[in-house]
């Protein structure tokens, strides 16, 4: 499940395309949102898949030396560990993972030759040399792919490039997949695997979120251009990054039209996606616009939050 964070975001990156095109509209805006979150879900159970195929690049590997005509000892003692991985086993024996790759068509995505290239990479990737030697239980299992996926792919650039030729929001969804990675690797993975992590999951509360957060915004824009502008010292608003202002829109959208969201907690969420997607400046800018609409909106009354301890 995408996390409040992970909406935040989609919802963040919707306001930028509408605002980019020129074409604010939040019908078409909401439609988008759906096919961004959908597609980080693609690229989730995409990774899976990927991790895989590099373990079956091992048993292909394991088969060949094993079949040649005249095997050597080191041949015939080819280590498949990653191979038999237990999460790996799972997941090729889940057979509701299985048929939503077919459903979704993500076997079709692989693409042989940057999963040969990949894999020899990883041959020579120590942790993973280090784990092949040993006798790993599915804790060690767990932790070296999950190792694999967050320091051997994400910064391997065939890796990326297969992604981002592979899924249209690549490049925007890779802190969302990482959340969503880090829940599967947080559950228990078997051959009866919960459906629920591979199903595209967004509660209807969840997806009110961020439908709010964007038809919110986008609504009211120019009110917001008014709030903000006196707040600029010596700084004209269209000097200020378009993410910049998109992130404190939203923020002032928690404010005022979302009631159950504590006002530290937006800007607290909002300075931290500005680290992800803005100029290292940006944390400190938007902290203190936010700050000074925080503290005004309070006094005159127009931020109200409602729920235990929410009442500000």
């Amino acid at each position: 499940m995408l996390s409040r964070r992970g909406l935040r975001i989609k919802a963040m990156q919707t306001l930028y395309v509408a605002a980019c095109s020129g074409q604010p509209e939040p019908k078409a805006a909401l439609s988008h949102l759906s096919k961004s979150i959908r597609n980080s879900h693609l690229a989730y159970l995409y990774i899976l898949h990927f991790l895989t195929e590099l373990a079956q690049q091992v048993d292909l590997e394991a088969h060949i030396k094993k079949n040649k005509y005249l095997p050597s000892a080191e041949d015939l003692a080819f280590p498949t560990t990653f191979f038999d991985n237990k999460v790996i086993q799972g997941l090729l024996k889940n057979n509701y993972f299985q048929s939503r790759l077919k459903r979704e068509k993500l076997t079709d995505l692989v693409d042989e030759e940057y999963s040969k290239i990949i894999y020899q990479q990883l041959k020579e990737y120590a942790p993973y040399n280090n784990y092949v030697g040993s006798s790993p239980d599915l804790v060690a299992d767990k932790k070296m792919l999950k190792d694999i996926f967050e320091h051997f792919l994400l910064k391997n650039e065939y890796f990326d490039e297969h992604m981002e030729n592979s899924i249209a929001t690549w490049a925007d969804d890779e802190f969302i997949v990482k959340g969503l990675m880090d829940e599967f690797f947080n559950n228990n993975i078997s051959e009866q695997t919960e459906k629920h992590l591979f199903d595209f999951q967004v509660g209807d509360e969840e997806m009110a979120f961020a439908e709010s957060l964007v038809v919110f915004t986008m609504e009211s824009d120019l009110q917001y251009d008014e709030e903000i502008k006196p707040k600029l010292q010596n700084w004209e608003l269209d000097r200020v990054s378009l993410i910049d202002r998109i992130l404190m829109k939203m923020a002032l959208t928690e404010f005022l039209h979302l009631p159950t969201v504590p006002t530290k907690v937006t800007i607290n969420e909002y300075l931290d996606i500005s680290k992800l997607y803005s100029t290292p400046r940006s944390r400190e800018f938007i902290n203190g616009i936010l700050d000074k609409l925080m503290n005004e909106m309070k006094s005159s009354g127009r931020i109200v939050k409602t729920g235990r301890g929410l009442i500000e």
